[in-house]
């Protein structure tokens, strides 16, 4: 029996798995909201004693950079430690790897009904190297090369990266969020904080209107929720430009992916927001955006462009990568 986890600034996810027939199959799976417990061995104890479960092989993702096996999350106040939780669940193959490996890992497990093509590219089946780009309460990214006999999902930190505007409203935004943030990373943009960070760019600087039906709904509900339901429907322009924006962003970035490390296998988005904007992503907006690269464009239409609709990948991947332990 397999413990796999997907935990993140929101919500913390753990799901068992037995490896049969060559395939994962997940037995159990519950949310926990993260902020609500003070560490993932409280979580990891309550589900494992709710479910009466013995497990012999763990391993968790986490929204951080793993060193010597412990990791501290930026938008989550636990301390992670491989030995700790180690010693208090009872079993020795721990491991701890960044969410995005665990998602990118998944990657040969997903079949046709767990992706959305939103450009078929043209492949020629001896692509190596695919990325992952995953907006959720931060921005993930991460890549996997594929060996004749092993593969192998390499972390990244990119979505920490400077954030480069394409155009003049997009430069006007970086601007706009230098007066807020000492630093402009894409996570300032690319995440449910990072469409929030558009919205309040385009009220404040007059670019749109926010009518007093829309702000009562920001102060009362979840405000990326708000903005990313309202534009599908097309509710308030202010809301539409700004998931204009995030998604022009977002599909200029996964086109950087294929560039930054010849990604021509494909780029995946994953992450909580690209399977709630579907819509919006199937309008043709972010793959203009993402073949949007001048003298290198032919190389980048080759490169696949998907959506993850299954939103258990990263857990599919953590129960892989605690099979190899």
């Amino acid at each position: 029996m397999i413990l796999a986890g997907d935990v993140g600034g929101t919500k913390a996810r753990l799901a068992l798995y037995q490896f049969q027939d060559g395939s994962f199959i997940r037995q159990h799976t519950e949310t926990f909201n993260s902020p609500d417990f003070s560490s993932l061995e409280e979580v990891a104890q309550i589900f494992l004693r709710k479910h009466k479960a013995e497990v012999s092989k763990v391993c968790i993702g986490i929204p951080a950079p793993i060193v010597e096996g412990k990791a501290k999350p930026a938008n989550l106040a636990w301390e992670l430690d491989e030995a700790r939780l180690a010693q208090t669940l009872g079993v020795s193959a721990v491991r701890l790897v960044n969410d995005l490996v665990a998602t990118t890992a998944a990657l040969p497990f997903l079949s046709h009904d767990d992706l959305v093509v939103l450009h078929r590219g043209e492949l020629s089946g001896k692509e190596k190297i695919y990325g992952v780009l995953a907006p959720g309460t931060g921005l993930g990214e991460g890549f996997l090369i594929r060996g004749a006999n092993q593969n192998e999902a390499i972390a990244s930190e990119g979505g920490h990266v400077d954030f480069a505007p394409t155009n003049d409203v997009e430069i006007e935004l970086l601007q706009y969020l230098q007066t807020k943030h000492q630093r402009v990373s894409y996570e300032r943009v690319l995440s449910g904080p990072g469409l929030i960070n558009i919205y309040n760019f385009l009220k404040e600087t007059g670019r749109s209107h926010e009518p007093p039906e829309l702000a009562a709904r920001m102060r009362e509900e979840n405000q990326a929720a708000v903005i990313s339901n309202a534009a599908l429907k097309n509710e308030f322009e202010i809301c539409v430009q700004a998931l204009e924006i995030f998604v022009s962003v977002l599909g200029a970035q996964a086109g950087n992916m294929v560039l930054t490390v010849w990604a021509v296998g494909g780029i995946y988005l994953g992450g909580g927001m690209p399977p709630k904007i579907l819509p919006k992503l199937l309008d043709g907006a972010v793959v203009s955006s993402y073949l949007n690269k001048g003298r290198l464009t032919n190389y980048v239409s080759k490169a696949p462009l998907y959506v993850i609709r299954d939103d258990h990948a990263a857990l599919l991947g953590a129960a892989y990568l605690a099979s190899t332990l």
